[in-house]
């Protein structure tokens, strides 16, 4: 009977993962199009007063204007050849573009293939690098073991990428779909009291951690106890100094 009743739980349980992961997806397939639309405009910014990159710049507009219109196969084409053809800032630009046109049209392996290319390319800036990187595991997030998520990850986990929190929010949710409780709490337990993260990112980590049965409480106390601790250093050394 026991094992009936623990049965009964792990359904209800699984099924509460996959309504916040249903409630959630949506808004981390979105973190491509925003990440796209900020580098668009870092590169703009940047390129502002060079008049050579003008016609790299009118190239990438019209083959976002086709992927507006649903034209997401010419659009790919048009920014395969830019991406190969530039030595500028547009050639991060137009893989980013290219891997979501591809993704549009359903072509998942073959947008991973081009973000792969992207976070491997060391003429590119870091930043669009690691941004590759995390939009690959964006994409296969739903079809990928969470090893092959966490491996992936990884490098942005341990270094200081301005994507680390998106990183570790998609990790954990690797390793929740993968059963991983006890590695999927630990990363929200951590990115609920993340500085860098956003304070939409904490909310979220904060409810999955409480869907997971992980301690909300004790997490956020750690962080006060920290803080805590920082002041009292901080007190101490200034008293040192002092005498």
């Amino acid at each position: 009977m026991a094992d009936i009743f623990r049965e009964v739980d792990e359904d209800l349980r699984h099924e509460r993962y996959l309504k916040l992961w249903r409630r959630w997806r949506y808004w981390l397939l979105g973190v491509g199009v925003v990440a796209l639309g900020g580098a668009v405009a870092y590169v703009l910014i940047a390129d502002a007063k060079e008049s050579a990159r003008q016609d790299e710049g009118r190239q990438f507009a019209v083959a976002m204007a086709q992927i507006d219109a649903g034209r997401s196969s010419e659009a790919a084409e048009r920014l395969a050849m830019l991406a190969a053809d530039s030595e500028t800032g547009y050639a991060a630009l137009a893989r980013l573009g290219e891997a979501d046109a591809r993704a549009r049209r359903g072509d998942i392996t073959g947008a991973v293939q081009i973000y792969d290319l992207l976070a491997d390319d060391s003429r590119v800036d870091p930043l669009y690098r690691d941004l590759g990187a995390l939009l690959a595991a964006q994409r296969l997030v739903d079809r990928a073991p969470a090893s092959e998520i966490n491996q992936r990850l990884a490098p942005l986990l341990a270094g200081h990428s301005p994507w680390r929190p998106l990183a570790a929010e998609l990790t954990g949710i690797a390793e929740m779909r993968a059963g991983n409780e006890e590695a999927a709490r630990a990363l929200f337990a951590e990115l609920v009291t993340d500085p860098a993260a956003t304070l939409g990112q904490r909310q979220r980590a904060a409810e999955l951690l409480l869907s997971l049965g992980g301690d909300l409480e004790a997490a956020l106390a750690g962080e006060t106890s920290s803080a805590e601790w920082d002041d009292d250093d901080a007190a101490g050394s200034a008293g040192e100094a002092a005498q």
